[in-house]
């Protein structure tokens, strides 16, 4: 077992043991609005997804949203419903739109800018590779990171503004799958090149092309130790993970140290998976594939070079294919990629993934929908648009549109879910904190926030990625840091625009006018139910109740509240009350739950 391997599994169980130390704390006031655990504790525990009341599913429009993208924004379940006369023609309007995004992204475009210091997102590979690694100005850790923060903010300004959903859905998706960790040496130089020009353009075309992208990339060769490997010590980490992680999976492929002509054969009549003898025989055929660096007379470019000198020439035999040199020696890799995209272990593999994180948690590769998802892989492996063809089966889907409250978001989803529900996508929240680049400082604050609830963007350090159990999300841990960077940002935001919004917007009626005697509990919380739920959604009573009580402290919830609507200060008991009333809505498992 490789050292990743060791790693993978020492954070799972230190996830888990997070979450269960965690079950006896309490939250500590930040500011007067943080909430107790015996606050949200009576809007918790999540309904039994296998006995909820007839009709106590959400609208197909709050699922989409909540599934297919981070929650919707003020507007988006309007939008949303005036797509078409019913639900299926609405969603396939829906997913029309978003599985063609245009280049233009007004939401992001101008805030992912050398104007609000992002400097590193359009720089190549090999000036990444000479300003941020080779020769990083002084101070040299905080230059040599900085594309990997930038890559970080770059992630979450999209999350919370962007107008293509499905795509950042996707692609926070494929950077689990193909996970490096931004945090590495070399990674945290290069990592807006990987995201960039590795995983995005990929996300709605070809996994095959989307493979050898991952397969040559500067990234992936230097957090899988590739770029050192060489015959006649061939390193198998890369091999490795490529079949258990990338391709074929190690679940239902996997037969240990089975003899290869052993292993059962599978409906086209080839080796079902794979065992630890093809492992070494792949890091063999993988030899020489590595990073124009320096070494051994190379060029120092940062980019992808095959070695040939340090290639293993012999014959090789993986998963039943018998690999013999060719004329370039690289193209022993490709015809061997060729195999293992076309593979069925792959298409099921991919699948089962995709619906897991889309749909819901349970799946197996026997089910019916990622057999039929997987015949759309494979009979489309060499297609163009082979991954949307995937994606229209599975979100076309019965499951997609039945199937509901079966997965846990995680920590970034909620958080993200939380700033667009609350308005966040109208506020310029996500600008980077170096003024000067060369200042001595760097981005805390969100960063670090995100970093306490376990899910920061592109920091994770096993090969997996971020898991997807349930269980390991709904931890009190978790749930607990998730609450705390929720109200962090909502009052870090621009203070005007966010003091004059919580005072008189959170008071409006329907008639939208911000009048006193509309300013009551019942009405605040009706107000923000809707904004973050949508309309259409049956709440629990009893639960809008406690609620109600919460905005009121001991007073009559239907009666005005007495608002100083001249203090812009930010630090008012009502106005601290309203970011707790949104933050308790905004992790309400009706909304965590998808």
């Amino acid at each position: 077992m490789t050292t990743r391997h060791n790693e993978r599994r020492d954070f799972l169980k230190l996830g888990i043991a997070a979450s269960a130390s965690a079950a006896a704390f309490r939250f500590s006031t930040t500011a007067g609005e943080a909430a107790p655990l015996d606050l949200l504790a009576p809007l918790w525990p999540v309904p039994d997804r296998n006995n909820r009341a007839p009709g106590s599913t959400p609208p197909l429009a709050f699922r989409v949203f909540h599934k297919l993208a981070f929650g919707p924004k003020p507007g988006d379940i309007q939008s949303f419903l005036a797509l078409g006369a019913n639900d299926d023609a609405r969603l396939q309007n829906w997913l029309d739109l978003q599985l063609a995004p245009t280049g233009v992204d007004p939401g992001v475009d101008s805030r992912l800018s050398a104007a609000n210091n992002f400097v590193t997102l359009d720089k190549t590979l090999t000036q990444l590779w000479n300003d941020h690694y080779r020769n990083p100005l002084s101070p040299e850790y905080l230059y040599s990171k900085r594309p990997f923060w930038e890559t970080q903010l770059g992630t979450l300004t999209r999350m919370v503004h962007s107008q293509w959903q499905l795509r950042e859905v996707l692609a926070d998706f494929w950077h689990n799958h193909f996970n490096v960790d931004g945090e590495e040496d070399v990674v945290k130089s290069i990592l807006t090149d990987y995201d960039e020009n590795v995983i995005r353009p990929h996300l709605f075309g070809n996994f095959r092309q989307m493979l050898e992208a991952n397969a040559r990339s500067t990234a992936m060769l230097y957090y899988l130790d590739n770029r050192a490997n060489a015959t006649p010590f061939p390193n198998e980490n890369y091999a490795r993970e490529i079949l258990e992680l990338h391709t074929v999976g190690a679940v239902e492929n996997y037969f240990g140290f089975t003899p290869p002509q052993n292993v059962p054969l599978n409906i086209d009549g080839v080796p079902k998976g794979y065992v630890e003898a093809d492992v070494i025989e792949l890091a063999r055929v993988l030899t020489g594939w590595g990073v124009a660096d320096g070494d051994d007379g190379a060029p120092d470019t940062g980019t992808f070079l095959f070695r040939p000198q340090w290639h293993d020439n012999g014959t090789k035999t993986v998963m039943g294919q018998t690999i013999v040199p060719t004329n370039p020696p690289e193209n022993e890799v490709l015809d061997f990629l060729d195999f293992l995209a076309s593979h069925r272990g792959t298409a099921e593999f991919i699948c089962w993934k995709l619906a897991t994180r889309l749909i819901a948690d349970g799946y197996t590769a026997a089910d019916q929908l990622i057999q039929q998802a997987a015949d759309v892989f494979q009979n489309n492996w060499q297609a163009q648009n082979q991954l949307e063809l995937v994606y229209r089966t599975l979100l076309t889907s019965n499951d997609f549109k039945t199937r509901w409250a079966e997965k846990a978001k995680r920590p970034l989803e909620i958080v993200v879910a939380a700033l667009r529900a609350a308005g966040a996508a109208d506020d310029p929240d996500f600008v980077l904190q170096l003024d000067n680049p060369g200042a001595d400082s760097y981005p805390f604050g969100y960063l670090d926030d995100l970093e306490r609830t376990g899910q920061a963007p592109h920091a994770t350090p096993p090969p997996t990625g971020y898991p997807e159990d349930r269980a390991i999300w709904q931890g009190s841990g978790p749930l607990v840091m998730s609450w705390r960077t929720i109200t962090r940002m909502i009052r870090d935001t621009d203070t005007a625009s966010i003091n004059s919004h919580f005072i008189n917007v959170a008071a409006q009626t329907n008639t939208g006018l911000p009048l006193a005697a509309d300013r009551t509990p019942v009405n605040i919380v009706a107000y923000w139910l809707d904004r973050v739920l949508g309309p259409g959604f049956v709440f629990d009573p009893a639960k809008r109740g406690k609620l109600e009580a919460f905005v009121a402290q001991g007073g009559a919830p239907a009666s005005p509240l007495n608002v100083d609507t001249t203090d812009t200060t930010g630090n008012s008991a009502y106005q601290r009350r309203i970011r707790t009333l949104v933050g308790l809505i905004t992790m309400l498992p009706e909304v965590t739950v998808r």
